[in-house]
């Protein structure tokens, strides 16, 4: 059956808005991260252990929510996310101890980011495209980055208006108000389900149809150096990405920047997050994955030199110049890692294979913050931290650069 219109696209429409809101919000804690250490005067270790912890269950659910995606599908995985992501916040709303907003953000909100999160939507969008995955992977992935564009700009003025107690409560009754609904009533679990082949075509892709070597078996995958390789990079990318995610807006904060400024910036990371997407994904299709691997990444190692200088020059340019290159060069090759995972993995176990993949991005995310936070305290600086980072950009790009597959370009 072919259709002038591919349902494909409405999935892609679906997880562009899940991933607004969700990813969105967590991609946003920086903004909270400075109303929490403001309002309670924890170090900013502690406080950063927030998202550590997050990360932590992040990562533990992030293997589950491969096999619960598997087994139970999007239109049940989905919404039973935005129940956990919704109470999550809402309890981390009536907390008084640390304690408490490490059970309910970083126990329930973790696990409601992995089952609304990167895993299930790559493994979803990976069975309605082939030709096209690397386009559709972007174009959803791109509800991150203007998400946490948007939920950061906004959550600056609500937090001063409400404060982050209310906000979180707010956010959470909207989490389960729009995405219960939304994605138990348009998601399908593939194309088969209504009679369609991927991509909309007349035929199965005959990359769909063929076998992929060692996908027929998880052994068959952790045979595979590819494998390997990527879990490494993924755990340095998670190091990385949530680093900056927890620290970027107190960083710019300690430069002399404004609040206003800062989360204007730190929205902006986001934003770029999104153009960087819409380059590398569809390009990716048509030159391969690894050339634009190797020009994202160089572009972000430059960003942090440029970085390291705004200490002791701190003008506005060489700070926003920063968040343009990482936002376009670092965080923007998620399509193009996502599109290489299912490349080399396609097959029964693909979501698991995510989430495998993801135990490691849980980890590093876990590790990156909090690591920063600790040498904060104990040096009054994050030169040394900003050093790593550079160090683990060059060392994700060697690693995902080795692990790329040759790619036949789009036709």
């Amino acid at each position: 059956m072919s259709s002038r219109f591919y349902y494909g696209w409405v999935i892609v429409a679906v997880v562009f808005v899940t991933l607004f809101l969700a990813l969105g919000l967590r991609f946003a804690f920086g903004i909270f991260y400075v109303a929490i250490l403001d309002d309670t005067g924890w170090s900013r270790a502690d406080a950063a252990g927030v998202f550590s912890v997050a990360m932590l269950a992040y990562a533990v659910a992030a293997v589950l929510s491969g096999a619960l995606f598997d087994w139970l599908g999007p239109r049940r995985l989905f919404p039973l996310g935005a129940v956990i992501l919704g109470m999550g916040l809402i309890l981390s709303a009536q907390v008084e101890s640390i304690g408490g907003l490490y059970l309910f953000y970083g126990g329930f909100v973790g696990t409601g980011f992995a089952f609304l999160g990167f895993i299930p939507h790559m493994a979803l969008l990976s069975r309605w495209f082939v030709r096209k995955r690397g386009l559709a992977t972007a174009v959803a992935l791109a509800g991150t980055g203007i998400g946490a564009f948007v939920i950061t700009v906004l959550s600056e003025q609500l937090i001063g208006w409400l404060g982050w107690r209310q906000v979180f409560v707010w956010y959470g009754i909207l989490a389960m108000a729009l995405l219960i609904p939304l994605t138990w009533l348009l998601h399908r679990d593939e194309p088969a389900a209504i009679g369609l082949h991927p991509d909309g075509t007349a035929e199965p892709p005959h990359s769909v149809a063929a076998s992929v070597e060692g996908s027929g078996s998880l052994r068959g995958v952790f045979a595979q150096r590819a494998f390997w390789l990527l879990l490494g990079g993924i755990f340095l990318f998670g190091v990385n990405t949530s680093t900056f995610a927890v620290h970027q807006t107190r960083l710019s904060l300690d430069y002399g920047f404004t609040i206003g400024v800062s989360a204007a910036l730190f929205g902006l990371t986001g934003l770029f997050r999104s153009v960087g997407a819409l380059i590398w994904g569809p390009l990716s299709d048509r030159v391969g994955r690894r050339p634009c691997i190797a020009a994202g990444f160089l572009m972000a190692a430059v960003g942090v030199l440029l970085l390291l200088q705004v200490r002791s020059l701190p003008q506005l340019w060489l700070l926003a110049t920063f968040v343009v290159l990482w936002g376009i060069g670092f965080n923007g090759t998620s399509p193009v890692y996502a599109s290489m995972v299912a490349d080399t993995f396609h097959g029964p176990h693909l979501g698991k294979t995510f989430g495998l993949l993801d135990l490691a991005y849980g980890f590093g995310s876990a590790a990156g913050p909090w690591v920063t936070g600790y040498l904060f305290d104990r040096l009054g600086s994050y030169e040394i931290p900003l050093w790593g980072i550079f160090a683990m950009t060059l060392g994700t790009a060697l690693l995902f650069w080795l692990a790329a597959k040759p790619h036949r370009p789009a036709g």
